[in-house]
């Protein structure tokens, strides 16, 4: 495989996908019981046989474990980067969600002690009878709106972090509106359900004498004992996050008093700034508008600077570093910002202007983005300017616009995303959604419609337009960054994955073929390219040879699918003759 076709680096950091996978089981947890609380529209018979089904799951010794595990460790991811956190120059969307995170567990303590440690010292019932008695009536003017405004802050919590989580995935911009109904209508459902579920248990103890003693309500005392345990635990919470504050605030103090960096920017700005900033953090931190794309992680190199003074004194790049400044080969006084953590004065130019990049909003162009290995597809369509001569612009507009149509079909039925159509040039790529083995393989199933489509279509424009519908295509495999575009809201990648795609369809006309696949591809598609015809070529800013696959005809792309769907079908064979399952990853 070529270098541009490399997998992502590895090493990736627990936390993030930590703190999603706990995240993710918390807002479930959340869901289902919400979901729960809903059903009290119902009446209280109803909301509590739900409860047997929905929350039952959460009550065995696997679901107990897994949601009191990410809560304790969610919250100490949460605290960790706040400890982490060198300022709080950060989105409003990211102070509101850290505010609403700081906020949940104080609630969620007292809630947790009225039900689980209510259930365990005074052996209280966890059915709705009883949790709705304590709130509906010992404490309807404090404990129930203190209940709902738990179930707001846990919901919008959610909310934002499912959104920022979703929002680079294409799908999603199409769903948004069923899924923000849905945000709003679950919350809704559930305040109102356990307001029904009240008035309902209200009538039902007014009616029936013997109630309240057959569902072993909670005692007043009982409820005094439970509050007082829940205020210390309440108090150890926001001591342990006051000493969070004290400790980031103490660093910050030190840094400042004995180890702070002078960092000299154009127009005689000078930051004194704390020792371990990066040039990055500084800049934001005083205020200086310095881009960055990538957010601080040495995936781009947009925030690049160029050491005035300094320079020996810095400490050598890292491996991350490293690898951006020789992809970029750069300058030996470039280095990244992002990076970079001085230790002695230094003086630097920021190399990419921000323009009015407000630098608390993160990155102006991607909503949001990640890196991901994609199959690009390009396609264009020969000889579009001689349809014009002699046709009726309509006529020509015509054979266009279902060109365009049967290119666009073919990708989006096999998951894949058009992200630019220009005149009859068409790029595309595959993989937002799946593994690079799938991708390949949809991008290659992709181009076999498209090319038995046109070639339909293209008798039809042979009889009516005397004019041959020919194509030329690529295909390749690399790493992109995938991301919506704030300003257009369309989905689009950014990497050379893409420029080799366009330059091996633009060598079609050379070769005199119809398609060029790069062996990378085909290979990560998991076929077989033995017969095929073959060839080299050094494409320009890349610094490894591209070994490319031509097919000329709609026969030798069906070759190479109907080899591997033969290998499959023998690999499946033999598995059933061997009394064994099937290889999943054979499909």
């Amino acid at each position: 495989m070529t270098d541009s076709a490399a997998a992502p680096p590895k090493g990736t950091p627990i936390e993030r996908p930590l703190r999603l996978a706990t995240g993710l089981t918390l807002f479930a947890f959340a869901a289902s019981h919400f979901l729960n609380h809903a059903f009290g529209i119902f009446r209280l018979d109803v909301m509590e046989a739900v409860r047997v089904v929905l929350i039952w799951p959460w009550r065995t010794l696997v679901g107990q474990a897994a949601l009191y595990g990410s809560f304790i460790i969610h919250g100490g991811l949460g605290l960790y980067a706040i400890f982490r956190r060198r300022h709080f120059w950060i989105p409003k969307a990211e102070m509101l969600q850290l505010l609403l995170g700081l906020s949940i567990p104080p609630l969620v303590i007292i809630h947790a002690t009225n039900v689980r440690l209510g259930h365990l010292l005074f052996g209280l019932d966890l059915a709705y009878p009883g949790i709705l008695h304590r709130y509906w009536d010992l404490s309807p003017h404090f404990s129930l709106p203190r209940q709902f405004v738990l179930l707001l802050v846990v919901w919008i919590h959610g909310c934002i972090g499912l959104n920022s989580w979703l929002r680079a995935k294409p799908w999603y911009q199409r769903r948004l509106p069923a899924l923000a109904a849905l945000a709003v209508l679950i919350p809704s459902l559930a305040i109102v359900g356990l307001v029904d579920g009240g008035r309902d248990f209200d009538e039902r103890a007014a009616q029936d004498k013997g109630f309240l003693a057959r569902n072993e309500v909670q005692t007043k005392a009982q409820t005094a004992a439970l509050g007082a345990i829940g205020e210390r635990l309440i108090l150890i919470y926001l001591g342990l996050v006051g000493a969070v504050f004290a400790f980031q605030g103490a660093r910050e103090w030190r840094e400042k008093r004995f180890g702070a960096v002078s960092i000299r920017y154009p127009g005689g700005v000078e930051v004194n700034a704390p020792r371990g900033f990066s040039i990055l953090e500084a800049s934001r931190w005083a205020g200086i508008a310095h881009m960055s794309m990538c957010g601080g992680r040495a995936r781009c190199s947009t925030c690049r600077v160029l050491v005035l003074a300094g320079l020996d004194l810095l400490p050598s790049p890292n491996a991350a570093e490293t690898r951006t400044l020789a992809w970029i080969g750069a300058y030996h006084k470039v280095r990244l910002a992002c990076q970079v953590r001085p230790t002695n004065p230094i003086a630097v130019v920021p190399l990419l202007s921000p323009q009015n990049f407000d630098p608390s909003l993160g990155p102006p162009v991607f909503a949001a983005s990640e890196e991901r290995v994609i199959a690009a597809l390009f396609i264009d369509l020969r000889d579009s300017t001689r349809l014009a001569d002699g046709r009726l612009p309509y006529d020509s507009l015509y054979v266009v616009d279902r060109y365009v149509s049967i290119v666009c079909r073919a990708v989006e039925t096999h998951g894949g995303q058009v992200t630019s159509v220009a005149g009859d040039g068409i790029m595309s790529f595959f993989g937002a959604d799946c593994d690079a083995p799938t991708a390949c393989r949809h991008a290659l199933l992709a181009l076999r419609d498209i090319w038995r489509a046109l070639a339909a279509f293209s008798e039809e424009c042979e009889r009516a337009f005397d004019f041959q519908l020919r194509f030329g295509a690529g295909c390749h495999v690399g790493l992109a960054v995938v991301g919506e575009l704030a300003s257009r809201h369309s989905t689009q990648f950014l990497g050379e994955v893409g420029n080799i795609a366009a330059r091996l369809e633009g060598l079609t006309k050379e070769l005199e073929c119809a398609a060029l696949l790069s062996r990378a591809l085909i290979e990560q598609a998991g076929l077989a390219t033995t017969a095929a015809e073959s060839h080299r070529v050094q494409i320009r800013n890349v610094s490894a040879e591209i070994e490319m696959i031509a097919l000329r005809a709609q026969d030798d792309l069906d070759h190479l699918l109907a080899a591997r769907a033969g290998r499959v079908f023998e690999q499946r064979r033999r598995f059933h003759r061997k009394g064994l399952p099937e290889d999943p990853t054979s499909a």
